[in-house]
């Protein structure tokens, strides 16, 4: 099946870019639109899923959850914030009350009872500040602690995998693999460490005690509840999101079959910053645009560019590469998923754990998140279990699967 395809200039010229800057990568994305183009099902696809994993920390990566630890504590020191200038806006306006009751020459007991109120309100402010700078100075520490050992886990995460790729390769055993292996898991538990509640949040939960202690809420009056985390939105129906993963980087698309028989791309998430900052704004703008052509037609003011089939595809982004591209998007229409091939072996996730000799937390991740994630003997282990074919890239051209 070779349906049209169409997308909009700005992505068309990025394609094009991509595919003078970076052939390597821009030939696994050209196979996997190729893939989906021709297949009858693009969302039976391995590589198509629903939109919106973008926004959510990668699972068991400590990196990941640290920093997301991280980001919901300054959410509620931003809370806090609101709170001292509330505070300040309240004493300033007792400060106004006072000075002009104190100006019209009010009875006394009146403004004897403005200067009390007046009192509080400064102090109930400058506790509120105290706590906001005490918790301003724990997220410095915090921040710093996280960033130093997420640095040293990476570190040791590189060394480990390039001493396993050459082991597994039949080289030369590295003689310190053990020391590089307890390196990477000590890193690992240093950020394990971090995000547990009790190293960080337990010291703002604190400061927040005290906070509400200097100024008790009114009665009947809930207190305010902590920050939730956001979730992403809830993408436009028909709305896919195209997994083209050339050596890691990480590139989305988000496209739709519309009208019956095109292939819309609306937007594209180049690279893990890419996806984590920009992923829920951009299944929003690809929603709505989608949206727009479904209800008006194609937008007036967006330039478009409409290929009839496959073979034009081809023809204009990758001309030099059409034997190589059709074999590569033969291998990821193929492509089956490590959870599929799982049940197809009727095999529970503790049963592979087992057999591959990987933690079950480990194996689920995985799952997950693809292969990309795994170490070279995480995949060989896993490979081996599950029957698969495990090929590497070693060339220039698009990357073998």
């Amino acid at each position: 099946m070779g349906r049209r395809l169409r997308m909009t200039a700005e992505l068309g010229d990025w394609l094009a870019e991509l595919s003078e800057s970076q052939p390597a990568t821009a030939g696994e994305v050209g196979a996997a639109l190729l893939a989906v183009v021709e297949s009858a099902d693009p969302s039976g696809l391995v590589i198509v899923r629903q939109p919106g994993r973008a926004a959510e920390p990668v699972k068991d990566d400590p990196r990941a959850t640290v920093d997301y630890a991280y980001q919901q504590q300054l959410e509620h020191l931003q809370h806090i914030r609101r709170r001292v200038a509330d505070a300040a806006s309240a004493r300033r306006a007792a400060e106004l009350a006072l000075s002009a009751q104190q100006a019209a020459g009010a009875d006394p007991a009146v403004i004897a009872a403005l200067a009390e109120r007046q009192a509080a309100t400064q102090l109930h402010e400058a506790n509120l500040a105290r706590v906001s700078h005490r918790i301003q100075m724990d997220l410095d520490a915090f921040r710093t602690a996280k960033e130093t050992a997420k640095a040293r886990f990476t570190a040791a995460e590189a060394s480990l995998r390039v001493a396993e790729a050459v082991a597994a390769l039949g080289g030369e055993p590295d003689p310190d693999l053990a020391q590089r292996r307890a390196d990477y898991h000590a890193a690992e538990q240093r950020l394990r460490d971090l995000r547990n509640p009790g190293v960080m949040r337990s010291v703002i939960r604190a400061s927040s005690v005290k906070a509400e202690a200097g100024h008790p809420p009114a009665a009947g009056r809930p207190k305010p509840s902590p920050p939730q985390p956001q979730l992403p939105p809830d993408p436009a129906p028909g709305l896919l999101e195209l997994h083209a993963d050339p050596l890691g980087s990480d590139i989305r698309i988000l496209f739709a079959e519309e009208p019956a028989g095109t292939l819309t791309l609306l937007a594209v998430l180049e690279g893990p910053e890419a996806v984590t900052e920009h992923g829920r704004q951009a299944i929003t703008l690809a929603g709505d645009l989608l949206t727009e052509i479904r209800d008006e037609g194609w937008p007036a003011d967006i330039d478009e560019v409409a290929l009839a089939n496959p073979a034009e595809f081809l023809a204009r982004f990758f001309p030099d590469d059409d034997a190589s591209i059709r074999r590569r998007a033969g291998v990821l229409a193929a492509m089956t998923s490590l959870s599929r091939l799982r049940a197809d072996r009727r095999l529970t996730i503790d049963e592979v754990a087992a057999k591959s000799g990987l933690h079950r937390h480990r194996v689920q991740a995985i799952e997950n998140d693809g292969l990309r994630t795994a170490h070279l003997h995480e995949a060989v282990a896993l490979a081996r279990v599950l029957g698969a074919r495990l090929e590497l890239p070693t060339g220039p051209g698009p990357v073998a699967g």
